[in-house]
């Protein structure tokens, strides 16, 4: 059974955090994703971050828009299993005000 080992931060420039995979076969499965440099609502809902949105409101209407747009990515295979760069964003970075790895994990049984 494929196990999320942990989510840390990225090393690549253009990414804010990696995601680490035990694959049923027993090798490890690295997964980047995140913008960085961009918005997600971690970030509109932390008062210390530039992306802070002040109003309750406007986060939700952010992040249901971000959902809206993004559910098509979901679909592909490695996303439904939990092992894709989508469902980690959208389950991660756009789903809580806290990134929940461990809520993630469970979704996925992971």
């Amino acid at each position: 059974m494929t196990k999320l080992l942990r989510v840390v931060e990225s090393e690549k420039p253009n990414k804010k955090f990696k995601a680490i995979y035990k694959m049923d076969s027993g090798r490890e499965k690295t997964i980047h994703f995140g913008a960085k440099g961009m918005r997600d609502f971690t970030l509109i809902s932390n008062p210390k971050s530039k992306f802070y949105l002040p109003d309750k409101k406007d986060r939700i209407k952010v992040r249901d828009n971000y959902q809206r747009r993004h559910k098509k990515d979901l679909i592909t295979a490695n996303n439904k299993l939990g092992i894709g760069a989508g469902a980690l964003s959208f389950y991660l970075l756009w789903t809580t005000p806290k990134m929940n790895v461990s809520s993630y994990k469970r979704r996925f049984n992971l």
